[in-house]
């Protein structure tokens, strides 16, 4: 199976990637090129490193779907946009899962924990929170309406060396 992480150099990335690898996956890690990861392992060795910038990048999406991966794990998706430019590349591909990094941010502040990821409140706590929301319902439309096997992941803090 192939599987690509795009952040494949950044905090989960770099813990991620040879997670994969010695899982059996087939790995590309997609990364802006900017920096190593946290985490030097001899898994890395098997990865295919790919430089994009997602930014900077034309038709990043189009790229990203003509690699072929089976999995694609996005870390790194700030723009419903950008959602929805994957969500319409990668509907023409073999994909059989992608993982979007939403943000507990997108939900606003929850009143009780364990958290129940249907009954948060819907009232984001900044821009980015916002565009991870909009990506979040977007993901879902496109799974009720289209069968896009999307799953939506929130980590609640990212911490740790880097």
């Amino acid at each position: 199976m192939k599987a690509i992480v795009i952040g494949g150099c950044g905090h989960i990335g770099s813990f991620l990637v040879p997670m994969l690898v010695k899982a059996g996956y087939e790995v590309t890690a997609i990364s802006r090129g900017k920096s190593k990861p946290y985490l030097q392992d001899y898994a890395r060795k098997k990865v295919n490193m790919v430089v994009l910038d997602r930014e900077k990048e034309t038709d990043f999406a189009k790229k990203i779907a003509a690699m072929d991966a089976d999995i694609v794990v996005d870390l790194i998706n700030f723009h419903v946009k950008d959602t929805q430019e994957m969500v319409h590349a990668l509907k023409e591909t073999r994909l059989s899962h992608y993982l979007f990094c939403s943000s507990i941010w997108a939900h606003g502040r929850v009143k009780t924990l364990e958290a129940d990821p249907n009954d948060l409140q819907k009232e984001p706590l900044d821009d980015y929170g916002h565009n991870k929301f909009l990506s979040e319902l977007y993901l879902k439309e496109q799974w009720r309406i289209a069968g896009f096997p999307a799953t939506i992941i929130m980590p609640g803090q990212i911490s740790g060396a880097g």
